[in-house]
């Protein structure tokens, strides 16, 4: 008996985060049925009464099924529409030791990628910072690049495989932020690589994408908050 199901949900999200582009890459790119809902996160349209009913935490992405069934957190929405849509099985294996891996990747990456945002924002010091302060952000940057070199991608062409995954999809855009401050992966030359592979896949128009919007929007941030702060 199929547990799968063709029926839309809706996809609550904000253009610009992170932690929402890989879902709605991923919804679109295996057509999986969908209303997807942006929420500006900027006019706080995640704050509202009607929105916290569905997710407490006030946080994107999030899910609704045509049942009222709810669901929030990014890896945790993935996974649950591989289990409940028919997708390819490259994206999160059947085969317990396949699937294992990505879901360890999943658990290594729910605190790896604050090293992202602390270096981002160190770089951005008119914006308010959302993340704790390290002592050196560089230094915990590079030890969680090491790490996601060493241990997850090694000598294959993707994290947990030789083929693309969930664990691709989910990190890349936070090297768009990367990007974005300029910081180049010269002391890790396998990271470089995977990038390439990953960006040569129909994923980097999003990639792209991104980088333009999440631009202006955090250029839109600074002023707002410069103008807030000399109306003071």
């Amino acid at each position: 008996m199929s547990t799968t199901t063709t029926k839309p949900f809706k996809l609550y999200h904000f253009y610009v985060c992170p932690y929402c582009k890989p879902i709605y890459y991923f919804v679109n790119k295996t057509q999986i049925p969908h209303e997807a809902i942006h929420l500006d996160l900027l006019k706080g349209e995640n704050r509202t009464p009607e929105y916290l009913a569905i997710n407490p935490f006030g946080r994107v992405p999030a899910i609704v099924e045509e049942d009222g069934f709810v669901l929030f957190e990014s890896s945790t929405v993935l996974k649950y529409l591989c289990n409940t849509r028919d997708v390819p099985d490259h994206w999160y294996p059947k085969d317990p030791r396949k699937r294992s891996q990505v879901d360890l990747f999943f658990d290594w990456y729910q605190v790896a990628t604050k090293a992202f945002s602390a270096y981002f924002y160190s770089k951005n010091p008119e914006l308010p910072n959302r993340v704790p302060v390290v002592e050196d952000p560089q230094e915990l940057l590079e030890k969680t690049l090491g790490e996601l070199e060493k241990t997850f991608l090694r000598d294959r062409k993707f994290l947990t495989s030789d083929e693309i995954s969930l664990a691709d999809i989910q990190i890349i855009f936070f090297f768009g932020n990367l990007d974005r401050v300029k910081y180049e992966l010269t002391k890790f030359p396998g990271l470089q690589g995977w990038k390439d592979r990953v960006l040569a896949t129909d994923i980097k128009p999003e990639y792209e994408k991104y980088l333009v919007e999440s631009s202006k929007a955090f250029e839109d941030m600074k002023k707002a908050f410069a103008n807030k702060a000399e109306s003071k």
